[in-house]
């Protein structure tokens, strides 16, 4: 048997053939991003401000001192954000410890978008955990007061905002880094 080729048919399908690989290949995105956005944002940036509860005789210096130290890895790691500690509990974001009350998590966060009030509180179970897991916590509930949710659970590994579980850093991971880019 004879088999017949037209030539000028068969570089056409081959140009076309490149040429869907060259589309899908631009439109499918070059890397994957585990970060999603809450919806939350803070007004300014460049001006984050936090407070810590240090009066509260359930905590100790140490556990204070864990959050206090923890918060401003946002800024060392994302240049897009500058946090400042202060002296007032009208703070874009305010740490309380409510370390008797056990409602069976470490923290919780609190947004209020209106009136621009965000609170973080620790818990009972949070008292347990080793200082770099507070700190992890601590950032971890920032997170979400800067306008970052849970990541995608297959991308655990990469971000301090997954849903369950530690990566025993207390701070920003990629993943976390690139939704704070993204957001501001």
């Amino acid at each position: 048997d004879v088999i017949f080729v037209d030539r000028k048919k068969s570089e056409r399908m081959k140009k076309i053939g490149i040429l869907i690989l060259l589309v899908c290949f631009m439109i499918s995105p070059l890397s994957v991003n585990a970060y999603v956005l809450n919806g939350l944002r803070v007004p300014n940036p460049q001006s984050v401000t936090y407070w810590v509860e240090t009066n509260n005789a359930t905590a100790t210096y140490t556990e204070v001192d864990a959050v206090i130290s923890a918060i401003p890895s946002w800024q060392i790691h994302c240049p897009e954000l500058k946090i400042v500690r202060s002296n007032s509990n009208n703070a874009d974001m305010n740490f309380y410890f409510r370390l008797n009350q056990d409602n069976g998590m470490y923290s919780s966060a609190y947004a209020e978008t209106i009136a621009y009030k965000k609170e973080i509180i620790f818990y009972r179970p949070w008292k347990s955990l080793t200082i770099t897991r507070k700190q992890e916590t601590a950032v971890h509930e920032a997170g979400h007061m800067l306008g970052l949710a849970h990541c995608q659970a297959q991308y655990n590994s990469e971000a301090v905002m997954r849903a369950t579980g530690f990566n025993n850093v207390g701070c920003p991971l990629a993943d976390d880094k690139r939704g704070i880019a993204a957001l501001y």
